[in-house]
């Protein structure tokens, strides 16, 4: 009956003995001198851990210009410290995809505010991130780059740097605005390529 035995049991197991939350509320010593790393949406923090159980030490939220704050407000809450990753050049969240009643007149208002914009509004202290790594071609990231980290941002080069991934292709169609709300041509132009 020791919380180490129930923690083994819950390994061997699969998971299909006892729920989650059970198994936190049982071994809630043992969870914190094992110093658990859990990846979870803020949907899961909520569903998973009962706001009862001791705080965390940390709390990350990676991409949180996508969050919106009254989704993340819970997680929060259950940690010590937060960092709050995320770039405020990215887009918003939005509440586009939630309904299909969307207000093409005033998308922006549809806007929600996102964690980090509330974080850098409260000017809490900040650190910049100086190496890009996610783009397989410099030429990726190259335009943003320039017009909006001031080129600042280290990337590593390409071993064909001088051969731009990037291209245009000019394609005939149009956004049916009032009709379909889709490009049907760029659409099939992307499939094809």
């Amino acid at each position: 009956s020791s919380e180490l035995s129930l923690l083994q049991k819950a390994i061997r197991s699969g998971g299909r003995m006892m729920p989650i939350r059970k198994l936190f509320d049982s071994i809630p010593n043992l969870l914190r001198r094992i110093c658990p790393c859990m990846l979870m949406s803020p949907i899961s923090v909520a569903q998973y851990i009962d706001p009862a159980f001791p705080k965390f030490d940390l709390v990350i939220f990676d991409e949180a210009s996508q969050m919106p704050t009254c989704e993340a407000v819970g997680a929060i809450a259950r940690g010590e410290n937060v960092v709050v990753v995320g770039d405020p050049r990215q887009l918003p969240p939005t509440s586009f995809f939630a309904s299909n009643q969307v207000d093409e007149e005033h998308y922006e208002q549809e806007d929600l505010e996102s964690v980090l914009d509330d974080c850098l509004a409260l000017a809490m202290p900040q650190r910049h991130l100086l190496w890009h790594y996610r783009s397989r071609h410099e030429s990726l990231i190259a335009f943003s780059n320039a017009r909006f980290y001031e080129n600042k941002l280290f990337t590593f080069p390409s071993p064909d740097d001088l051969v731009s991934r990037v291209q245009w292709h000019h394609v005939e169609g149009f956004y049916d605005k009032g009709g379909t709300k889709q490009n049907r041509a760029e659409a099939e132009a992307i499939v094809a390529e």
